[in-house]
């Protein structure tokens, strides 16, 4: 096995409903012809240039073998790996991956690059066709997009919400504060402490009590 280093991510450009009357097989042996035939048609290659290529619904087809060096970024072919979206027609560099692939394609994606960067730990690197030339493939920004792919933390009760906890910890302080407070004192100056103190409690039970109503409303 030739040694693997990166991983560099393509789109086949063409439009959403391109390929969807086709199998997976047909839509790869379609891109295979593309690179094959001859020019002016085709670009001449020996074989189709990715190694993957990932459907809208999330299939993923291989393409050439891994073992052998791909077609698809010129000069940065050997030690790589070639994964292209079957997408992206018109789409620019700066788009967002979700203006041209689906949520199967980004499932499929992540869930490829992760096995593969488990199956040959040698791949330390993740990167987008654009980085290396000056198109638009594959259309989004791939090391923003690796490094936004953790899932949201959902956050089902109020107790889970880290700005209520962070309320609690505020009643709980003010309320400590003040009994310490009260303890070292006498006379006025102690009913002084407590009315400042249950002022001070007060205002943070009306910030939990807003913070509270916000989760509700999503913010959470």
């Amino acid at each position: 096995m030739r040694p693997l280093n990166e991983i560099i991510v393509h789109c086949t450009d063409t439009r959403p409903e391109w390929g969807e009357k086709m199998t997976p097989a047909r839509v790869v042996d379609e891109i295979r012809r593309w690179h094959t035939d001859p020019p002016p048609k085709g670009r001449g290659w020996s074989d189709i240039g990715y190694h993957f290529v990932i459907m809208r619904d999330g299939t993923v087809m291989a393409g050439r073998p891994l073992g052998i060096v791909g077609a698809h970024v010129k000069g940065h072919n050997t030690g790589s790996i070639g994964i292209s979206l079957l997408g992206g027609h018109g789409g620019s560099a700066k788009d967002k991956f979700e203006d041209h692939f689906t949520p199967m394609q980004r499932a499929a994606l992540l869930k490829l690059i992760d096995g593969l960067e488990t199956q040959y730990p040698t791949i330390k690197k993740i990167s987008g066709h654009n980085q290396y030339a000056a198109k638009a493939c594959p259309c989004f920004n791939v090391p923003q997009f690796m490094n936004g792919t953790a899932a949201p933390i959902e956050r089902d009760t109020p107790v889970q919400s880290t700005t209520m906890q962070a309320s609690a910890v505020q009643v709980a302080s003010a309320a400590g504060a003040g009994l310490t407070a009260v303890s070292a004192l006498s006379g006025t100056a102690q009913i002084v402490a407590l009315v400042f103190c249950g002022t001070v409690i007060l205002a943070a039970l009306w910030i939990m009590r807003e913070r509270l109503r916000k989760w509700s409303g999503g913010d959470r």
